[in-house]
């Protein structure tokens, strides 16, 4: 079950829950707690991040050691999916080791979201099953997005599991709207408004208070109004004072209770007041420039209390009226020593601290501390703060650096037009050449993905002058890395090679590793563009392996299908297929649809060569799926195609013809020269029609010649020898394995040996030459048609020796 405790500020939600908590603990439950802060929260302080300190039987005060040691005995003890210990890293802000960094560099955004929440509920159901759990969030109102997913994921946790959720939020504010409440799908959620208490109720509470006059007491009660916060500290202001007067509010009750503190607790109180709502007491001698200060009056008079090693105002309402007695000057004051102190242990509250006390560094400590938490992949977290610093940037170049910042989370979190946009505005705010070349960069990275070609080379080309002119060596290798990857789509496969020869010439002198991991990609690239595809292997095999040592995922997740499919090539079917489901596992896991498109293909290809046609269908739709969610129409165009190609293997002809005429179609849209011709040597073997497929071949032989990617080639040839031998035409067959043969001598593949080979054999059959070795030869093809796996190869090759 979950519960919803609302009700105004200092109505009594805490002190329920707290008799709730004592109950359950009685009843035999597990009470685990988390808080949300509105101001001051540290890095692990979170309020999840307390929950699964807590279902982890971790202390706030337990160090890394010992989390590490509570996360290998989660994972013994039923936390048995690999990944979930990437995410506890997370949640505990554990640094990651560099394997487990590489998975968590290679995850989308919506990965490590639902991956962090899915390891909480995987912690509670653990918990559950050992004994009941009580799990309680404060002050939810104050919930940021990710807080209100994760509690939103623990709502369904709680409806099937032994476990009773309980969150409290204020009216105002109150953020379990329907639309939150839509994300628990359907979860139930019960909801207890608290209302003022009755008078008889206050009137009983005011008798607790033995000092207090029946007058008084009765003035007390009016004044709070049922508010219980409110009637307490009024009976305890009249317990600590000898004035008979009864204060109008909250702020005045607080200030008046201020002045009956010494001053040195009244000094202390006011500098907690800054360091937000919980405090740690080394924090607070900081502030007070005291070596210690002991807060036991504090806590006699119930303004604060204990919870662990720190301290928590006993209401956030005490709390702000403490902090609004301030002056003005003094806040500042304790905020910029606030600021020096978290300045070496937390980013972010470094730049909320300064931003408080109005320093003008505090929109370059935003900068910082976005940049922070864009390294740990935190993206919601460091838009927040890039956003904020952009609000108090004063200067140029403050609002560059914040701006552009901007444009790579949003990239980084798949918002095209919103990245697009904030490029833009940075290449305004730029104030030289260097800020200019970076925003230009950026805006070439977003037309890339969102197709704009021409766009994208313009202003690489842009960045590249100015990165020349300046020496900028990391700059230029990216423009190189980009364009060369921009030139693939397009065929222009001398282009995709002198780029990424220059990206990585450039990248090694930049000292950027990564930069050089991701030009080894790009290298295999293009020589899998112009055919060199044992020399392709190599390269991804290169990137991949440095990408591991190094721990960059992304970079390593987008070229591992790259490397399973340069292995079909090598007749190495049965590692290209255990390459490509590998390829799949680990698209799937870190949400990487664009290799995961590609690594379906792999898994395609390697199931039609090998005849196991209901795979690659499965292989196929799964892809074009994928294609359609992206809006890649290149990546549908292909799926459609070899979709056709499964179903017209299967014997659906008229169905498959029909999708593969689909795909053909998107292709001339968004241009030929990248699967034009693979798609027409298909659709020549397919067709009935002689005249479509006299055209198909013509069309895609005029492709070829004009320059075309080395798949297309490697495809066409085959489908154009398997069309001429079906319709005996055993000289056209010869031509084009001769052609094959030719494209292929600069680095000779077993994929084209095979195909060459297989074609000459069966043209002579079919002609009716009798060589004294061709059945020696038909032979040898069979045996490497069977020890290969190329099973769709091997029904001619029989065929042909049973005639012989």
């Amino acid at each position: 079950q979950a519960v919803h405790l609302r009700g105004e500020a200092g109505i009594g939600k805490t002190r329920l829950v707290e008799e709730l908590q004592r109950q359950a603990v009685d009843a035999g439950f597990a009470c685990h707690k988390g808080l949300v802060l509105d101001f001051g929260a540290g890095a692990g302080q979170d309020a999840i991040g307390a929950l699964v300190r807590s279902l982890l039987e971790l202390t706030p005060a337990s160090d890394e050691a010992a989390a590490a040691a509570a996360i290998e005995a989660a994972m013994r003890d039923g936390l048995t999916a690999a990944d979930r210990r990437v995410f506890l890293n997370d949640l505990l802000d554990l640094p990651q080791p560099t394997e487990l960094r590489a998975v968590y560099d290679a995850m989308d955004h919506a990965a490590r979201n639902r991956g962090r929440q899915d390891t909480l509920a995987a912690l509670v159901e653990r918990a559950g099953a050992k004994a009941p759990q009580l799990i309680v969030v404060e002050d939810v109102h104050w919930a940021d997005g990710p807080t209100l997913s994760h509690l939103a994921r623990l709502a369904q946790t709680a409806a099937a599991a032994r476990a009773l959720l309980v969150l409290t939020s204020r009216l105002e504010g109150d953020p379990l709207d329907h639309v939150w409440r839509s994300s628990t799908g359907g979860s139930p959620l019960l909801t207890l408004d608290l209302a003022p208490l009755r008078d008889d109720e206050a009137e009983a509470l005011a008798r607790a208070y033995v000092d207090a006059s029946a007058e008084l007491a009765r003035r007390c009660v009016a004044r709070a109004a049922g508010n219980p916060l409110f009637l307490d500290q009024l009976l305890r202001h009249a317990e600590e004072s000898t004035e008979g007067g009864v204060p109008g509010s909250v702020q005045s009750l607080v200030q008046a209770r201020l002045d009956h503190l010494p001053p040195a607790d009244r000094q202390a109180l006011q500098a907690a007041s800054v360091l937000g709502q919980r405090f740690a007491p080394d924090a607070l001698a900081h502030l007070l420039e005291r070596p210690t200060h002991d807060c036991a009056n504090l806590v006699r008079h119930l303004l604060v209390r204990p919870i662990g090693d720190e301290l928590l105002f006993a209401h956030a309402l005490i709390r702000d009226g403490v902090y609004d007695s301030l002056l003005r000057s003094r806040r500042a004051a304790l905020h910029l020593r606030a600021a020096e102190w978290f300045a070496p242990r937390d980013l972010a509250l470094r730049a909320e601290h300064l931003d408080r006390a109005e320093n003008p560094a505090a929109s370059d400590a935003y900068l910082e501390a976005a940049r922070g938490q864009v390294a740990t992949y935190r993206y919601d977290a460091a838009l927040n703060l890039a956003e904020r610093g952009l609000a108090l940037a004063r200067t140029e170049e403050q609002r560059f650096g914040l701006t552009c910042l901007r444009g790579d989370i949003l990239h980084d979190l798949g918002a095209m037009a919103e990245a697009r946009d904030a490029y833009g505005a940075a290449l305004e705010a730029a104030s030289d050449d260097t800020q200019r070349c970076r925003a230009w960069l950026g805006l070439a990275a977003v037309k890339r993905v969102t197709d704009d070609l021409d766009g994208a080379f313009d202003d690489l080309d842009r960045a590249e002058g100015v990165a020349a002119c300046l020496g900028l060596n990391a700059e230029r290798a990216r423009v190189h890395f980009l364009r060369g990857n921009l030139f693939f789509p397009r065929g222009n496969i001398q282009g995709v090679l002198d780029e990424h020869q220059k990206s990585l010439r450039l990248a090694k002198a930049s000292g950027s590793v990564e930069l050089e991991a991701a030009a080894l990609g790009g290298l295999g690239d293009a020589e899998y563009a112009r055919g060199r595809m044992l020399t392709a292997a190599e390269r991804f095999d290169a990137c991949v392996a440095l990408c591991r040592e190094q721990g960059f995922g992304r970079i390593e997740v987008a070229n591992r299908p790259m490397a399973a499919i340069a292995r079909i090539y090598a007749l190495k079917l049965a590692d290209a297929a255990a390459g490509a489901q590998a390829a799949i596992e680990a698209s799937t896991r870190v949400g990487h649809k664009r290799s995961l498109v590609i690594a379906r293909h792999t898994a395609f290809f390697c199931a039609f060569v090998r005849a196991d046609h209901a795979a690659a269908d499965d292989h196929a739709t799964h892809a074009l799926e994928l294609a359609r969610q992206l809006g890649a129409r290149r990546f549908e165009s292909e799926a459609l195609h070899f979709l056709g190609a499964s179903r017209y293997a299967q014997g659906r002809q008229a169905e498959g013809l029909d999708l593969m005429r689909q795909g053909l179609a998107i292709s001339r849209e968004t241009g030929m020269a990248f699967m034009g011709p693979w798609l027409l040597g298909d659709l020549a073997l397919a067709t009935d029609d002689p005249n479509e497929r006299r055209a198909a071949l013509a069309e895609g032989e005029r492709l070829l010649a004009a320059g075309s990617l080395s798949h297309n080639h490697l495809w066409f040839y085959p489908a154009a020898i398997e069309t001429s031998l079906e319709y005996g035409e055993w000289r056209e067959a010869e031509r084009h394995a001769g052609a094959l043969e030719a494209y292929t001598r600069p680095e000779p593949l077993p994929w084209a040996d095979f195909h060459v080979a297989r074609g000459r054999a069966l043209s002579a059959c079919g002609a009716g030459r009798r060589d004294p070795s061709m059945m020696e030869q038909l032979e040898r093809l069979r045996a490497e048609a069977a020890r290969t796996g190329f099973m769709s190869a091997l029904g001619a090759i029989e065929d042909a020796l049973r005639a012989l």
